[in-house]
């Protein structure tokens, strides 16, 4: 019996209740629990007895994950529908490849000099930032994580959809002259980023020339577009969309915060990849939080995960984790060529304690259930120390919570020490019962810095990674981004030229209906 089957035959016995399992085992927490320099993981409210867990880790090695994470840092073309390397981990200095790490070296240095220059020029009262999915994710999480350590010295603000509100929100107010746009786009064609571009370009007129950068692998692309050659900052095509924040797109957080806050933030995913490398599987964190994943996931049934981050700085953590995860490990087709058994479970989440007040009575007592990852920060960066050992006290009671429960007997004893009826007992004792049994993960970070930052998101960057070998799946293309794009492009055409082409009815209606609008 392979691994997979073993764990399937203890899936389908079943398993005693989490409670049981604290009982059972004194140790259960402090074994389940893992630390990482300023990062703790406690797994030990996942249902997961000690059986599966090596079954877990047999799994883990049979897939050999262990090979593949060296292949990764030796810069192996593990992307092989795009034949292309992945090598994210050396815009953090990870990789054995001396001619790719000075590749980086020289890029770092060009963009530390440049934001040196700009902060001490003066000239500057704003960054507007354009770019989107992982051109924008990544950057806009980590200007409100910086946030916990101290305030932009630029007016930072972000431009992404091609609504035309967000180019209008992140303009607003702000001057030409004294604003520094950096337009962010790997190929340089993507839609957004170029309607958006082109709207700033128009918005700069004089100004463009001086005021507007571009990062993006496509230098030809950049300067047809006006970009001065000296004002193009690169970067690569192993790398990512999603795993670029390391690299030049990062550069309106040099420019904002400064170039020592993002070095540190590189210092942190460093020494995450350390751990990735040189851990072994049941001490390894990002190899740990896969397993639970894929546990979850495909044995007992759990196709989402909530993740909710209680720090206000890290309220973007969950968007970002939608495209990492869902992008990445979103796959339908092993290597090869075969259909997959189930994939990456869907990503949701908001910041707490606002998710409490609007979806956590599905998470405690709907029919459809997920697992959680609870994040909590230990210090309190906003001086406000009532506020965060509330937080704190919440974070805590809800993975309590979800695994507790509560049975309609201590429902029922409730009730009636307030003198209730037995009528009215038995009306209300079952909406007040809480089944429990819930799994989640707690990961509590020592300090919200730009050092823990950085490994917190190499950490899930492993974990995603770890999951697409188990899953036998390619973690670094993205082939489903793509036919929307495509239509879409065709569908512009004929709103714009009233051309029609074949559609389905409904589409055909659609475009009418604006077409009709437009020109009323």
């Amino acid at each position: 019996m392979n691994n997979w089957a073993k764990l399937q035959k203890l899936a389908d016995a079943g398993l005693p209740p989490l409670g049981d399992m604290f009982a059972s085992d004194a140790n259960r927490a402090a074994r389940m629990s893992h630390q990482v320099g300023g990062i703790y993981a406690d797994f030990s409210k996942q249902r997961i007895t000690p059986e599966i867990m090596q079954a877990l880790l047999y799994l883990a090695q049979e897939k050999n994950v262990e090979g593949k994470r060296a292949d990764l840092f030796a810069g192996k073309p593990l992307n092989f529908t795009e034949k292309r390397a992945v090598l994210h981990p050396a815009l953090r200095g990870s990789c054995t490849d001396k001619s790719i790490q000075k590749l980086v070296a020289d890029m770092q240095a060009r963009t530390r000099a440049f934001a040196e220059e700009v902060c001490a020029e003066g000239k500057y009262k704003a960054v507007v930032h354009i770019g989107i999915g992982g051109s924008d994710l990544g950057p806009r999480l980590l200007a409100d994580g910086f946030r916990a350590n101290g305030q932009p010295a630029l007016d930072l603000r972000f431009a992404n959809n091609v609504d035309g509100a967000s180019i209008n929100d992140a303009l607003m107010g702000l001057n030409p002259r004294t604003t520094l746009v950096v337009i962010v786009s790997k190929s340089f064609t993507t839609q957004e980023t170029r309607m958006n571009g082109e709207a700033v370009r128009a918005w700069l007129g004089q100004f463009a020339g001086d005021n507007m950068i571009a990062v993006t692998a496509n230098k030809d692309g950049a300067v047809d577009f006006g970009v001065e050659p000296a004002q193009i900052f690169a970067f690569w095509d192993w790398v990512g969309g999603r795993f670029s924040l390391w690299s030049a797109v990062g550069l309106s957080l040099q420019l904002a915060y400064g170039p020592d806050m993002f070095d540190a933030l590189l210092v942190g995913a460093a020494s995450m990849d350390r751990h990735f490398q040189d851990a072994s599987l049941e001490n390894n964190l990002p190899v740990m939080l896969a397993l639970v994943d894929i546990w979850n996931n495909n044995f007992l049934q759990y196709k989402t995960r909530a993740v909710i981050p209680y720090a206000r700085r890290l309220r973007k953590f969950p968007s970002f984790l939608q495209q990492l995860e869902m992008e990445s490990n979103g796959k339908s087709v092993t290597t090869s060529g075969d259909t997959s058994v189930d994939t990456s479970p869907v990503v949701w989440g908001d910041e707490g304690t606002n998710a409490q007040h609007a979806f956590f009575q599905q998470l405690h007592q709907g029919t459809q259930s997920a697992s959680v990852d609870f994040i909590a920060v230990l210090t309190d960066a906003e001086n406000r120390p009532a506020h965060h050992r509330a937080l704190l006290a919440n974070c805590f009671a809800q993975s309590e919570a979800l695994m507790c429960g509560k049975t309609e007997t201590v429902v029922r004893a409730e009730l009636a020490d307030r003198g209730m009826s037995a009528a009215d007992i038995d009306a209300l004792a079952p909406h007040k019962t809480f089944p429990g049994n819930r799994p989640s993960t707690t990961i509590v970070l020592n300090r919200l810095d730009a050092h823990t930052l950085g490994a917190l998101i190499a950490l899930y960057e492993h974990k995603v990674f770890v999951g697409s070998i188990i899953w036998d799946i390619n973690a670094f293309d993205q082939w489903g981004v793509e036919l929307g794009k495509e239509l879409a492009g065709t569908i512009l055409g004929e709103l714009e030229n009233g051309s029609i082409n074949q559609h389905d009815s409904s589409t055909s209606a659609l475009i009418a209906l604006a077409r009709n609008k437009a020109s009323s």
